[in-house]
């Protein structure tokens, strides 16, 4: 059975079980807000670029101070197993969203490690164009991602402070066509580290930063890669990145995103702007879409049911959203790859939710994501 059609198996295991089967654990059963939380969650899973897997997750969230104003800190743990080709592949994800000394100081981190079989299509939208995706196209990858932005409050809403990007990915010899037909691909498989340092600006006024109901964030980095701080390749990133929420009512909430992705350099294949996986153009395969540049526009619509006293703790969404890739920005918004879908969420925590989205795309794919907190 290959990838695309376990999705229906998939689907039916996680539809028969009791929603996100598990069990949580809390540190304090009391109401206090500032308590620290701790809940675990384990089960069958799928996403279409691993398939079929099993999944056991955990989302620690915590004051760093005893300020009924502080926004919860928040750590999400995700590992995963699945059946390679040639043997077991595993996964972690981790979001890391701490927040210090009353909101003046801030340290949001992401990972992503592991070893599984991940498609490539090539570089470029006629390489992603030129081949539906099948199993012919997978590529066994050893890789290390990591983000991390540490921020300063200088005024009102203003952050800025110094980033880390960190990316270690290592194929294996046995390579696809779409792969060893790929000059990129064949100029930095052995050149698998990318170390780039820069600095980030951030304007935020949301109300919670994992499931904002209301305000705008603005993001504005860059990034520098070089050999003297390690980096196998020299390049530059750059990325605008806006965010506006805006709640007409209780429990229902309009959520737009829009980013924008520049490349310059010798920029490897990882590292590539690229469209799709569970965070950005949901239901577009990850890595489908790579190219030098690569731009997005998502809208969401977010409800929470309401019960006798309020708000449920499970609700809905629905979402659109257009994306472009390009080697010249001035060519951006030429050709457009287009996603929708609908979502499942459940509060598992205050304001921290565990979502189920099954997404689709005008390229004829379909994904199926479980994981804690929003998309964006």
């Amino acid at each position: 059975m290959n990838r695309l059609n376990r999705l229906t198996f998939a689907l039916i295991v996680f539809l028969g079980a009791a929603p996100f089967s598990g069990w949580q654990a809390r540190a304090e059963k009391n109401k206090d807000p500032n308590r620290t939380l701790f809940s675990i969650l384990g089960g069958p899973g799928y996403m279409p670029e691993t398939g079929l897997m099993l999944a056991v997750g955990g989302l620690l969230s915590f004051k760093t101070e005893d300020d009924l104003e502080l926004q919860r800190s928040s750590v999400t743990l995700v590992g995963v197993a699945n059946e390679l080709d040639d043997g077991i592949g595993f996964g972690v994800r981790s979001k890391q969203k701490i927040f210090f000394n009353n909101d003046d100081v801030r340290y949001f981190g992401h990972l992503d490690a592991g070893h599984q079989s991940l498609y490539y299509w090539g570089v470029g939208y006629d390489a992603g164009k030129a081949q539906e995706s099948s199993d012919e196209l997978l590529v066994d990858i050893e890789y290390v991602k990591y983000n991390a932005d540490l921020t300063f409050r200088v005024y009102e809403q203003l952050y800025v402070g110094p980033i880390l990007r960190l990316k270690y990915f290592s194929p294996s010899d046995d390579l696809p066509d779409s792969a060893i037909w790929d000059p990129n691909f064949n100029q930095y498989k052995d050149l698998p580290l990318g170390v780039g340092l820069g600095a980030v600006v951030q304007w935020d006024s949301r109300d919670v930063a994992v499931n904002a109901r209301k305000g705008h964030f603005f993001n504005l980095e860059f990034t520098g890669y070089s050999p003297e701080w390690g980096s196998d390749s020299r390049y530059q990133k750059a990325l605008l990145d806006y965010r506006y929420y805006y709640t007409p009512r209780l429990g229902s909430t309009f959520a737009f995103l829009n980013r924008i992705e520049l490349s310059d350099g010798d920029v490897p294949y990882y590292d590539m702007a690229m469209l799709g996986g569970m965070d950005f153009m949901r239901g577009t395969y990850m890595g489908h879409f790579r190219d030098l540049n690569a731009t997005e526009n998502t809208f969401e619509y977010r409800h929470t049911f309401a019960d006798g006293s309020g708000l449920s703790r499970h609700g809905v969404t629905a979402w659109i959203g257009a994306g472009s890739i390009s080697d010249e920005a001035s060519s951006l918004y030429q050709d457009w790859i287009v996603t929708y879908g609908v979502g499942y969420r459940y509060e598992l925590q205050p304001r921290m939710n565990v979502r189920a989205d099954l997404g689709f795309s005008s390229e004829d794919e379909v994904g199926f994501y479980l994981t804690f907190t929003e998309a964006f």
